[in-house]
């Protein structure tokens, strides 16, 4: 069984447009698939965590790269 990955580019949105668009993008995918959110938003680490713990989502990875975060969502 294969996993979707997709990956949803949220830099240059501010709070709460990344995680609107998150979940949105959620709503078009199976159970099990992951999503790559890219998010230069300095709330989105905490907007992301808070989410994923009310979702039910899982947060495999939150990254900080050089002028943006990345995480790793998966749906459940």
């Amino acid at each position: 069984m294969s996993t979707t990955l997709a990956t949803l580019d949220a830099r240059g949105k501010s709070c709460p447009m990344p995680i609107v668009l998150m979940a949105k993008a959620f709503r078009e995918q199976a159970p099990g698939a992951s999503l790559i959110v890219k998010a230069d938003d300095r709330a989105f680490p905490e907007d992301v965590k808070a989410w994923c713990r009310k979702t039910g989502h899982q947060l495999v990875s939150l990254d900080s790269r050089p002028g943006y975060y990345e995480a790793v969502v998966k749906k459940p």
